[in-house]
């Protein structure tokens, strides 16, 4: 078992990562959007013999779920670490309760009430969560890979020519010539098809987990008022927390 002055010693650069962490992830879900896209768009042309026009793509970046995942496994460290460290200063424990079910056991009380800011810092990530545009019919994607939503009517385009086209004003007679107008006309010649993808939750989805997240919060100040005492052990509390989140 380790002792107290060897957690103590690394602490404070997984609370560094832990916070780094959060502001990077919050940082894509707020101002990096399109890390959670990918498309394909394509021109099919009407008649035939026009030149070929390049496929254009963009492969998507990432997903929420794998974003969520890569920040779960720092904070787990982070939230574990913190967790040791107030067991062996602490002797006051309670289990944390939700809706009658205990999900974990004998929680030092001091860790209870850091818990409860770092939940609501943790929030913040969750509550930038990027969501599929409202307005727009999607469907989960299998094929593409897991929590991948795909626009059920992909985006049109025309592609237009614009001509110009003699339009007779007077026709000719025995005196005078015709009197004829060149007016340009826009025709569509082709249509733009733009699948998309997304990597975001569903509307529904986030609101679950901001949830899920709020009656953790409200448990953790529950638990806090019936601290006891507990002797210094090696436990951990991170997984646990994500597994509740993440229902």
């Amino acid at each position: 078992m380790s002792k107290l002055h060897e957690l103590l010693a690394v602490e404070g650069d997984l609370e560094g990562t832990y916070r780094k962490i959060i502001e990077e992830t919050t940082t894509t879900f707020s101002k990096k959007p399109d890390h959670f896209f990918g498309f394909i768009r394509t021109l099919e042309w009407f008649t035939e013999g026009m030149p070929d026009h390049p496929e254009e793509h963009k492969a998507m970046d990432t997903t929420v779920s794998d974003k969520l995942a890569y920040q779960e496994k720092h904070l787990i460290r982070y939230l574990d670490a913190v967790m040791q460290k107030e067991s062996t200063n602490q002797k006051a424990v309670a289990d944390l309760i939700v809706d009658g079910k205990t999900i974990a056991e004998k929680v030092p009380a001091t860790f209870l009430l850091g818990l409860e800011s770092k939940l609501k810092y943790i929030r913040s990530s969750y509550q930038a969560i990027p969501t599929l545009p409202p307005g727009i019919e999607w469907t989960p994607d299998d094929q593409k890979g897991e929590n991948i939503f795909k626009r059920v009517h992909p985006e049109e385009q025309y592609k237009t020519k614009t001509e110009i086209v003699p339009q007779i004003l007077y026709e000719a007679t025995k005196e005078h010539p015709a009197q004829v107008e060149k007016i340009s006309e826009t025709k569509n010649v082709g249509l733009f098809s733009r699948h998309v993808w997304s990597g975001m939750l569903t509307p529904a989805k986030k609101s679950y987990i901001l949830g899920r997240i709020d009656i953790l919060i409200r448990a953790t100040k529950k638990a806090r008022q019936r601290a006891n005492a507990t002797e210094v052990e090696k436990c951990h509390i991170g997984k646990v927390l994500f597994d509740f989140i993440n229902g």
